[in-house]
């Protein structure tokens, strides 16, 4: 089979899958805080569970307009990580593997990664990764062989089985996804992006 470098060179997928929940324990910092309770027997949908977050944690003494951005991305981060956990199940794909594969389509060198790398980027162990490479070769996903500049090095790239999988995984991302912004127009879509990169530029400075 063959596998997927060059192609990965010309072409860059982002990953939508799997993103991280955000690690804020919002609620229970704020769970002396009043809220709004809900009427028996009634659920509250998510519009009106983001209103009762942000009334609490502004009573808390957070401030309001930045409790209400922080909470919606963070809602929406947490509704998104549930279906895009359906999903990857629903595609026999475990999170585990997912790393595998987001960490081969960012490879730049066209020449795979290590799977010492590939441990470090998905923060297990060697041996573990060994074993996680085994079912994803078995798999016809992912392809090991020798590194013709360092012949007792091991490269892994991804195979063309496994970038269909991940194309697939993003397409069917992308439609819930559009779904998500369905009530905003291209202009507003294109203005939350560019407000939403700058916050995130924002977070390199406080990490200088």
């Amino acid at each position: 089979m063959m596998c997927h470098t060059e192609r990965m060179a010309r072409k860059r997928q982002p990953s939508r899958l799997a993103r991280p929940a955000l690690p804020r324990s919002r609620r229970a910092a704020a769970a002396d805080a009043p809220s709004a309770p809900a009427e028996p027997g009634t659920a509250s949908s998510p519009s009106e569970l983001h209103r009762q977050d942000v009334a609490v944690y502004v009573a808390a003494g957070g401030n309001e307009p930045v409790q209400r951005v922080i909470t919606a991305v963070h809602g929406l981060s947490r509704r998104l990580n549930q279906w895009y956990d359906r999903q990857l199940a629903d595609l026999d794909i475990s999170a585990g593997e997912w790393a595998v594969m987001n960490t081969l389509v960012r490879d730049t060198s066209g020449k795979g990664c290590t799977p010492s790398e590939l441990a470090d980027a998905a923060n297990v162990a060697p041996s573990s990764m060994t074993h996680r490479l085994d079912r994803m070769a078995e798999r016809g996903l992912v392809s090991r062989a020798t590194d013709p500049e360092n012949r007792v090095r091991v490269r892994v790239v991804l195979c063309d089985r496994g970038w269909e999988l991940f194309r697939t995984a993003i397409r069917e991302s992308d439609m819930l996804e559009s779904d998500v912004l369905a009530s905003l127009s291209t202009r507003q879509r294109q203005q939350l992006a560019e407000l939403l990169e700058m916050a995130i530029n924002g977070l390199d400075d406080l990490e200088q």
